[in-house]
């Protein structure tokens, strides 16, 4: 939508003006910015950015526009919603996609549901990303003081983006915003080279020619005076000067435009006072139609309005012209809106509050008659104070369940409500606001509020489904806050209620078969829950309570390390999930962990493969990709590809981690982020990050088994930077934790453990040695097909017995199926044992090997401790040994970076080179920041020519 400019606003403003045009001639050019423009109301922020449009069309930009509206914060995404709407190719739907997510309704419960408003986001970033790529876009939210949450974080993710993008993303703002959310988004735009742009008053010879333009001549000495009541601001100097010549105080006296002594004398109104005075002198029918329009918030549509007063459109329209020529309605794309939000509430504010609450009530119903979306109505609905009558009881129960899956920040309030007014209690439609309540608190992260009215409800519920669905709540948040005897607990009396539906049974069996194995570590029992589930869910037909079972498996599978088994069940939960939304945050899990059953086989060329249709159908289906960035972290850590895991942990970092809640405490969970980029740091001698990462998880490092199944990558790297700092009996009692096994712990200790043998026989400590070569062959025996794990027992078993052939042919095994890091090591510790031996010509071609692959990893902290133990031996990787790569420059690109750049240069969008990688948008995104960085260029046409200009060189592959 484009708004109406009023360029009597724009006097004064040449500065400013020059400077947005420098912004679009750079956007032109590929030059992408975030601006943030603040000032005072009334200060000209609106007429400012406004003015940018008719320039960014003159040089060939696309342009959008969104306003924020007071009565529009809970409603998620209508900034970018309404911005966008005209940037849609035709026949392109995708807004139409949007707008069914956050209305539609999918699955049977709200609790199956992947969050709507999260994949409506990814879909309009991509869309964003889309349009950018097909030409330079502008985009201007104002009143962005207003916007939903959804909508603020969404800017924050494009604000993070333009550095790659020809996109000037421009927010205005009142000063000083008071909304937390606000303030965040304004440090993170202005922290990475936003471009603040302060809007204040007036100078005094703008002051003089706007009062020119308004009285026809110059103002006089005491118009001036009156004037500089206004302080500079444009609004209110344009309504003053309305006011006197409203009242006929304004004379043209030789040449001049001046006030009485008299008049001068007098306070002028402040500038409510001054809205509010003409607003006052309006006819009534015509303030009559605008309090009505006041309804709607700024914006309004002639359709709704006339609905609401019981009128035909054409009948509105000489009122509207009036109003228009008032300067209390603009044009606002399709639709009106009023001129300025204090002209709006002084409009509300007039009207008697009991006629409020009527008109508002109206409004929702008209507005639900007429097919509005839910948030639409229930924004009426929550304008005023209200006591439920009937229709209102009637709606809210029908939209409860969509409402709390699009918007629960709209739902809560509402439900709230109806709630604490005790609206038909005892009743089936109680239990319905009492329930949905306590789903939207639990979805909105109010663990404790969705508890306490669980707990009210089961206390009266005669509904199976929904004191089903209670414990179901209860549960969740039980295990999600490592409270798993009270989860246990609940879960078992549900289990014990004769009357527990067949769906829910499936699904609470599930559960404590997950339970029971974090409680008590009996994989038995476990297994037994586990297959109880499967059967009683493919019996209900519940499609969700079936791959959560098979998840189950996968769990008591993993840890008996049948991991053929394991992946099967993976593969059968896929199948079962299929494409559908409502089992997103299950299938995200379930590829996540399919991939890393595959590293347990060996096979990390499958496991990338499978990682990169994950993330391809995350990206088409609005899935969480959290969990497939830290898993895809973790694969590139082995596999030696550190700048990729980098790339997949800063892709999490940038949006947040948002893991799923499908009560499954083993998915990856925010210890691994940090392990694996605290470790890669270690490795890389890089103290400071890897001291960062380290202390975000500190507090992470618990006994409890969920925290157990995902601490070893922090473990490692403690350790790490320990034997770093020259203790190493402090690395080895660090590591010595790993080999703690607790009854039921998935996670596997024998991938540490050949650096802990090497550790323990340099520092003599026999015991250690034993002990972690006994953990090690027992996982080794455990393991229903032999592979990871049996390589790792043969490592340290050439360790102990100071044999190195095993250790060469380990490394040979690593080296065929891509293992980088443990190849690097294995023939470092090789390179030892052969220059024991006296072996000193194949020690030397060892170490050689390893140095190579521990330079393409940047492994410097790995380069210099294999030299130093082969040092005693005569053994030094000399002058000629393999340069590290370079930390700027071409030459310092990833493979993939080099293959992103190439991609970029031939013209692709971010969503087109995902598609050709098999990588999501936002690791795409990611790359290309990275390589600005490394290549110090500043869009992606500077990247496209350095990499046309590289392109003829034969080492740049």
């Amino acid at each position: 939508m484009e708004p109406h400019i009023a360029q009597a606003a724009l006097v004064g403003r040449e500065a400013e003006s020059a400077q947005l045009g420098r912004l679009i001639q750079d956007v032109s050019a590929g030059l992408g910015r975030a601006v943030w423009v603040e000032g005072a109301p009334g200060i000209g922020k609106t007429s400012l950015v406004a003015s940018v449009l008719q320039k960014a069309a003159g040089s060939g930009c696309r342009t959008a526009w969104a306003a924020a509206d007071e009565f529009q914060l809970l409603s998620p995404l209508r900034v970018l919603t309404d911005g966008l709407s005209g940037c849609e190719q035709a026949g392109d739907g995708r807004l139409e996609q949007v707008s069914r997510l956050l209305r539609g309704v999918s699955g049977p419960t709200a609790l199956d549901d992947t969050d709507p408003v999260h994949r409506a986001t990814e879909q309009l970033l991509t869309m964003v990303d889309e349009v950018c790529g097909a030409g330079p876009l502008v985009l201007i939210a104002d009143d962005i003081q207003w916007a939903d949450e959804a909508s603020l974080i969404a800017w924050r993710r494009l604000a993070q983006s333009v550095e790659q993008l020809p996109l000037l993303l421009i927010a205005a703002c009142q000063l000083a915003p008071q909304r937390e959310a606000v303030k965040r988004l304004r440090q993170s735009v202005l922290a990475r080279d936003g471009v603040r742009l302060p809007v204040g008053p007036l100078p005094q010879k703008a002051v003089d020619a706007l009062v020119t333009r308004l009285t026809g001549a110059p103002p006089g000495p005491r118009l001036q005076h009156l004037a500089s009541h206004a302080a500079g601001n444009p609004l209110y100097l344009r309504e003053l000067i309305d006011s006197l010549l409203h009242d006929g105080a304004v004379a043209v006296v030789g040449g001049q435009a001046e006030v009485s002594a008299e008049q001068a004398q007098k306070t002028p109104p402040s500038l409510s006072q001054a809205i509010r005075r003409r607003v006052k002198l309006l006819p009534g029918p015509l303030l009559d139609l605008l309090g009505a329009a006041a309804l709607f918030g700024r914006e309004f549509t002639v359709t709704d309005l006339a609905a609401v007063m019981d009128t035909s459109p054409t009948a509105l329209l000489t009122g509207l012209r009036q109003a228009a020529a008032a300067g209390l309605v603009d044009a606002y794309g399709s639709n009106l809106q009023l001129s300025h939000p204090l002209v709006r509430q002084i409009l509300f504010d007039r009207l008697p509050p009991t006629l409020r609450v009527a008109l508002h009530r109206q409004a929702a119903q008209i507005l639900a008659e007429s097919g509005a979306a839910p948030e639409r109505v229930a924004e009426q609905l929550l304008a005023v104070p209200w006591t439920a009558d009937g229709w209102t009881q009637e709606w809210v129960a029908a939209h409860a369940d969509a409402l709390t899956r699009q918007s629960p920040r709209l739902a809560v309030p509402l439900l709230a409500r109806l709630v604490n007014q005790r609206v038909a209690v005892g009743t089936a439609r109680h239990e319905v606001f009492v329930s949905t309540l306590a789903t939207a608190l639990f979805r909105l992260g109010q663990p404790q509020e969705a508890e306490r009215h669980a707990w009210n409800l089961l206390a009266s519920s005669q509904d199976a489904h929904r004191a089903a669905e209670m414990r179901w709540i209860l549960a969740r948040v039980f295990s999600g806050t490592n409270r798993s005897s009270q989860a246990y607990s609940v879960t078992a009396q549900a289990l014990r209620r004769a009357d527990l539906p067949a769906r829910w049974r499936g699904r609470f069996q599930a559960l404590s078969a997950l339970l029971e194995r974090e409680r008590t570590g009996d994989l038995e029992r476990a297994r037994l829950a586990a297959h109880d589930a499967l059967t009683t869910a493919e019996r209900a037909g519940d499609r969700f309570g079936t791959g959560y079972a098979l998840c189950a498996l996968w769990v008591v599978d993993s840890t008996q390390r049948d991991h053929p088994q394991a992946l099967a069940r993976l593969d059968r939960a896929l199948k079962v999930f299929g494409e559908e939304p409502q089992f997103g945050d299950l299938r995200s899990w379930a590829w996540g962990n399919r991939a890393l059953t595959l590293h347990s086989l060996d096979r990390p060329s499958d496991a990338q493969a499978g990682l990169g249709e994950a993330l391809a159908r995350a990206e088409r289906n609005g899935d969480p990709e959290s969990p497939l960035h830290i898993a895809a972290a973790v694969h590139h850590f082995w596999t030696g590809s550190w700048d990729d895991a980098q790339v997949c942990l800063d892709s999490v970092t940038a949006q947040g981690p948002q893991l799923p809640s499908c009560g499954l405490n083993e998915c990856l969970p925010t210890a691994v982020l940090h392990g694996v980029a605290a470790l890669i740091a270690s490795h890389r001698d890089d103290r400071e990050r890897a001291r960062r990462h380290l202390e975000a998880a500190t507090e992470l490092l618990t006994d409890a088994l969920p925290d157990r199944d995902s601490r070893d990558f922090l473990v490692a790297a403690q350790a790490l930077e320990a034997e770093r700092n020259g203790s190493a009996d402090q690395a080895l009692d660090l590591l010595e934790t790993i080999l703690d096994r607790h009854p039921g712990q998935l996670n596997p200790a024998h991938p540490w453990l050949p650096s802990m043998v090497r550790l323990a026989l340099e520092r003599k400590r026999g015991a250690v040695v034993q002990a972690a070569l006994a953990v090690c062959e027992a996982e080794d025996a455990a393991e229903v097909l032999p592979a990871r794990a049996a390589w790792a027992a043969a490592h340290c078993r050439a360790l102990v017995d100071g044999d190195p052939e095993p250790c060469l042919a380990a490394a040979a095994h690593y080296a065929a199926v891509g293992r980088t890091l443990e190849h690097a090591q294995c023939l470092e510790d090789a390179a030892v044992l052969l220059a024991m031996d006296g072996r000193q010509s194949t020690a030397r071609t060892a170490l050689a090997e390893a140095s190579e692959a521990y330079t393409r990893m940047g492994a410097e902290w790995d380069l210099r401790r294999a030299a130093t133990r082969l040092r005693p031996y005569g053994i030094r990787r000399g002058v000629r040994g393999p340069r590290a790569r370079a930390a700027f420059g071409w030459s310092a690109l990833s493979p993939t970076e080099l293959q992103v750049a190439r991609l970029v240069a031939e013209g692709k969008s971010n969503p087109q080179v995902a598609a050709e990688l098999f990588l999501s948008r936002r690791t795409i995104q990611t790359h290309v920041s990275h390589i600005l960085r490394k290549l110090g260029v500043r869009s992606r046409v500077e990247i496209a020519t350095e990499a046309l200009r590289h392109a003829q060189e034969p080492t740049a592959v």
